[in-house]
């Protein structure tokens, strides 16, 4: 009698190449890091704008700069601190230059910023574009590099969720007693005018 129990087809296990196992590990490294880079610049931070420390008086007076005096004015104040390789350069546009880590790699970048001033005389530079080899990286997530890897001033402040660094003016370290607020920064007209005039209770 013939036996007509079905039997199973027996599968061929095929063992898997190292290339499979390369890619999905590195599909999972790429994945995590991009999970926690957009939780880490999801973080709210508060930027204040503070209220000039320019006392109310007649003896205030405005500096006229352009853009080779103000580049000179940003190394001289950056000299004091470890810049960790990033410099701001003022051309047609406010430029930010400096290099990034990924997934064990370091990237050149450059970042666009356009300015503008507050009502209380500081200064807010929004990124507008980045470019970082060929990485499509988000400007948010560079930021926050940036804000974790540099030992910033005080008087900067980096809000990578809004893409944002902030100057507060009241935080600049001057001497004589005397403060210093923006007024105008055209760079079409190449014109950067500052109003400055003694601290509050300086005389």
């Amino acid at each position: 009698m013939v036996d007509k129990t079905l039997k199973r087809p027996q599968f061929l296990k095929r063992k898997q190449s190292p290339w499979f196992w390369s890619f999905w590990s590195l599909l999972g490294i790429i994945l995590l890091t991009g999970i926690f880079l957009f939780h880490i610049a999801a973080q709210p931070a508060a930027m204040t704008d503070h209220r000039s420390k320019i006392a109310t008086s007649d003896a205030t007076f405005d500096v006229s700069l352009n853009k080779k005096q103000v580049n000179a004015l940003v190394a001289y104040y950056l000299s004091d601190y470890h810049a960790n390789g990033y410099s701001f350069r003022v051309e047609n546009n406010i430029m930010m230059y400096g290099s990034a880590k990924f997934l064990g790699e370091n990237f050149k970048f450059g970042m666009m910023l356009r300015p503008e001033i507050t009502k209380n005389g500081n200064v807010i530079l929004t990124a507008q574009k980045l470019a970082i080899g060929n990485l499509p990286l988000p400007i948010s997530a560079v930021l926050q590099y940036v804000k974790t890897s540099y030992d910033a001033p005080k008087f900067v402040e980096i809000n990578p969720k809004k893409k944002q660094i902030f100057i507060d003016m009241t935080q600049l370290p001057v001497t004589q007693g005397m403060s210093f607020r923006a007024k105008v920064i055209d760079m079409k007209s190449d014109s950067f005018i500052f109003e400055g005039g003694l601290a509050n209770g300086k005389k």
